[in-house]
């Protein structure tokens, strides 16, 4: 108890000597407060959007190689992706998941459309194939195994409004708009067609039964074109041969481990994949939007590491020299019988009550300039990416030295602070305590009590 109320006592009777430790103690801790949080919280982001760009695949038509073929014979055509691919490429090993989809151009006579309807036929013809009788179409039908896992709802562009998410095959979401039209609600139905006639084989293609699941509600770009005709099905309902002429298949592949991209590859072309397409993950965004963010992780630890290591020298020599300082104390204290043992816990106490005013204190200031400087630093990265002479803004996208990227830069970066972020803090103060205690120990075990007094006389 002596020791703790002699601690408590010497805080307030070396007012400027504890003043000055405290300050050390505060900027350290302050210091260290800001670079950590701004670490965990970019390096948490760039993980997360590394994740994103680097594990889904990409397949794009090579282009070059299809011009050379069109050079050579006009008719040709690209070769398609079929169910029959898809559902090989989705086996792959080296996927986590897939989401794949199907488009057909649907009209639906019966209900009203935000444009007037042409009923008017028309021929239409595809390269390498005979004209066809179609109709000008009205909606675009997206079948989906998950209709929840398209990237509009998965981007919360898009988002359920009422009812659920298609469960059988002949259930749809349609817009809140449709829905509005034409009083539609969960459970009304209607009757969709392909705009052909018939298919490939001259058959008649049939009309397909649609019962309403749901409603969504789709929210648009500044820059984009307003549309509220593509209703949401399943998959299987668009790949019956019985209602589709030729369905347009996409698909999303997310790998396991994004270093598998080359055997993915290798995989896919001898499954069947066509030489005419590509496969590539979004390396364009990962070079211009998480590497800066990453950069800014790596200078706030750089930044961490300089603090401490200067704030814990700055603590060894201001440890040694007050106990020099107080050298007269130590040698009456140990005259009165105590141990150093002792000492050297009331010096420890000396520094713990001081460092945990400055941690309480320190966190309240690093959290307070933590989200300021974030911005600044993010800022001034970013400025250097869209401001550089490859990159240009268009259609929702961006383009890097002609490279294209649909994903948009991390324009926000909410620096929050955090329990992991607290608890690092608080073993950073233990630490600079203990370097500071450990100086104190060491140098109290070197005094004895007679010669201390001697020197004083």
């Amino acid at each position: 108890m002596y020791i703790l109320k002699n601690a408590l006592q010497n805080l307030f009777r070396n007012v400027g000597r504890n003043l000055l430790t405290a300050v050390i103690f505060l900027l350290v801790i302050t210091m260290s407060c800001v670079a950590l949080i701004i670490y965990n919280t970019t390096n948490s982001i760039a993980e997360q959007y590394k994740d994103q760009l680097s594990v889904e695949v990409f397949l794009n038509v090579d282009y070059v190689k299809v011009s050379e073929e069109w050079g050579k014979d006009e008719s040709f055509r690209i070769p398609t992706l079929t169910d029959d691919l898809i559902q090989k490429l989705a086996a792959s090993p080296y996927l986590k998941k897939s989401v794949y989809s199907v488009q057909m151009e649907a009209i639906a006579d019966e209900l009203k459309f935000t444009e007037p309807i042409d009923y008017q036929d028309t021929e239409m013809q595809r390269a390498g194939e005979e004209p066809a009788i179609t109709r000008k179409p009205q909606y675009i039908l997206s079948g989906y195994e998950d209709v929840s896992q398209s990237k509009d709802f998965q981007s919360q562009k898009a988002r359920l409004v009422d009812g659920t998410y298609p469960t059988a095959d002949n259930e749809c979401l349609i817009s809140d708009t449709l829905a509005m039209l034409n009083g539609l609600k969960p459970g009304s139905t209607f009757q969709a067609k392909s705009i052909y006639y018939t298919d490939k084989q001259g058959k008649p293609l049939e009309s397909m039964t649609l019962k309403v699941s749901g409603i969504y509600h789709r929210e648009y770009d500044a820059n984009e074109f307003e549309s509220d005709d593509e209703i949401f099905t399943r998959y299987q309902l668009l790949t019956d041969s019985r209602y589709t002429y030729e369905p347009t298949f996409q698909a999303a592949f997310y790998l396991a481990d994004p270093n598998d991209l080359d055997q993915f590859a290798q995989s896919a072309y001898a499954a069947g994949l066509s030489e005419y397409y590509s496969l590539s993950t979004d390396s364009v965004a990962y070079s211009a939007f998480v590497k800066p963010v990453e950069q800014m992780g790596v200078i706030s630890l750089i930044f961490l590491c300089v603090v401490l290591v200067l704030g814990a020298a700055v603590l060894l020599i201001l440890s040694s020299l007050v106990v020099r300082e107080r050298k007269y104390e130590i040698g009456v204290l140990r005259a009165m019988g105590m141990k150093k043992s002792k000492i050297a816990v009331q010096f420890a106490l000396e520094s713990v009550f001081i460092m945990t005013i400055c941690l309480v204190i320190g966190i309240a200031l690093g959290d307070l300039l933590a989200q300021p400087i974030t911005n600044i630093m993010l800022s001034n990265r970013m400025s250097q990416v869209m401001n550089g002479p490859s990159l240009t803004g268009g259609m929702g996208g961006y383009s890097f030295g002609g490279l294209a990227t649909e994903n948009t830069p991390i324009t926000n970066i909410n620096a929050a602070l955090n329990l992991k972020t607290i608890a690092q803090l608080v073993g950073i103060a233990l630490g600079l305590t203990g370097v500071a205690g450990a100086v104190s120990v060491i140098s109290i075990m070197k005094y004895e009590p007679m010669r201390i007094l001697r020197e004083r006389n």
